[in-house]
């Protein structure tokens, strides 16, 4: 195990692989902007990584607050949707919770899924994807 260790090159001694959360977040972003229907807006919310400590702190004096969801969807008819991914098996966060119970309450359709394959086919129900994206690894 040592001699692996040894192997590796310096920046990877010692850390932790990076998180499978963000390889969800890479395939929903790629499959939009691929295919989302153009009468939808959407955007990734990059809020929750460990950043140095000047740049928390001034995103947080900006307004960044804990707890929103990874992608918001503006659509037709003044709909908006919010989709948090969480690695397989996590649970949300207790400022997540508080959120999703707050935009649940206004009337905001909120998914949490741990699998890509969910959130396409709950993207697929409001019309963001196409109905031909049919199954995803």
């Amino acid at each position: 195990m040592l001699q692996l260790n040894l192997r590796k090159p310096k920046k990877q001694k010692g850390k932790a692989p990076p998180p499978l959360e963000f390889a969800s977040h890479v395939f929903v972003a790629d499959t939009l902007r691929r295919w989302c229907n153009p009468q939808w807006e959407w955007t990734h919310l990059p809020l929750g990584e460990k950043r140095h400590i000047g740049t928390a702190l001034r995103l947080k004096r900006m307004g960044v607050r804990p707890g929103f969801p990874d992608f918001l969807f503006a659509g037709p008819n003044e709909k908006l949707v919010w989709l948090e991914l969480k690695r397989r098996g996590n649970k949300l966060s207790p400022a997540q919770e508080k959120i999703e119970a707050h935009l649940r309450q206004c009337g905001f359709d909120y998914l949490v899924a741990d699998n890509v394959r969910d959130a396409v086919a709950w993207l697929r129900s409001f019309g963001i994807l196409p109905d031909t994206i049919k199954d995803v690894v």
